[in-house]
């Protein structure tokens, strides 16, 4: 009788057990190389796990120190909490507790004062593409680092970009205040009345939409009008 031709299956399985001979005639006649071959990846296997190991106690390491950073920041001596985040930034600095540490730094910095070393702080923070839950205060602690030195062209640009970028964000009422004073210290009144005027409008009946009616009205004679007056009738 014709032998009837192979389906695809068993050709499938013809091809896989020829590959599998090959290769393992290959291993015999190569076996020196194979066990080079071998022993080298199992090196680089336990290299690469005990960096990996290595890499998670260092960074629960980082976050411990971090955490003892931010309990001595809160007490009357900030000075210990600055040297853990000093800590945690040069011998910890691949982790992410590093870019915390240098948010909270500048925190510190700021406090005392200290405003450009704050700024400088807060410039690495952002250069480390911070998670977005602590992008905000990095960016709002550079604006005020700024203002304070009077550098108000780039406190300005902070401040807006803060705006553009969070304008959902709860710090955002007070960043719209902190811009409208930079613009009336830079002897921009306009601009600070425009945004007075969007304070009023955006946060209506809040502490932000007071305060900023009371400045508005400082450097305009007509007070703000959030709302058309209504028509008169005619007779």
């Amino acid at each position: 009788m014709p032998q009837t031709l192979s389906s695809r299956e068993d050709l499938k399985t013809d091809l896989l057990q020829k590959w599998i001979h090959q290769i393992l005639e290959w291993i015999a006649n190569h076996r020196q190389t194979f066990f080079s071959i071998s022993g080298t990846l199992l090196v680089v296997a336990a290299v690469v796990a005990f960096i990996i190991s290595n890499f998670k106690n260092l960074r629960n390491q980082a976050w411990e120190k971090y955490s003892a950073g931010q309990t001595w920041a809160l007490t009357s001596q900030p000075e210990n909490g600055l040297n853990l985040f000093n800590e945690v930034i040069q011998n910890y600095s691949h982790t992410p507790a590093a870019t915390y540490a240098l948010l909270s730094k500048g925190d510190i910095l700021f406090k005392q004062r200290k405003f450009q070393e704050a700024m400088d702080s807060y410039k690495q923070c952002l250069g480390k593409e911070p998670p977005q839950i602590i992008l905000p205060f990095a960016l709002a602690g550079l604006g005020a680092c700024q203002e304070n030195q009077g550098d108000y062209a780039s406190s300005i640009s902070s401040y807006k970009k803060f705006i553009s970028d969070f304008p959902e964000h709860f710090l955002t009422p007070k960043i719209y205040e902190s811009l409208g004073r930079v613009y009336e210290l830079s002897l921009n009144p306009d601009a600070a009345k425009e945004t007075y005027e969007k304070i009023i409008t955006i946060f209506p009946s809040t502490i932000w939409s007071e305060k900023a009616r009371a400045r508005y009205q400082i450097l305009s004679p007509q007070p703000f009008q959030n709302q058309a007056p209504p028509l008169q009738e005619t007779k």
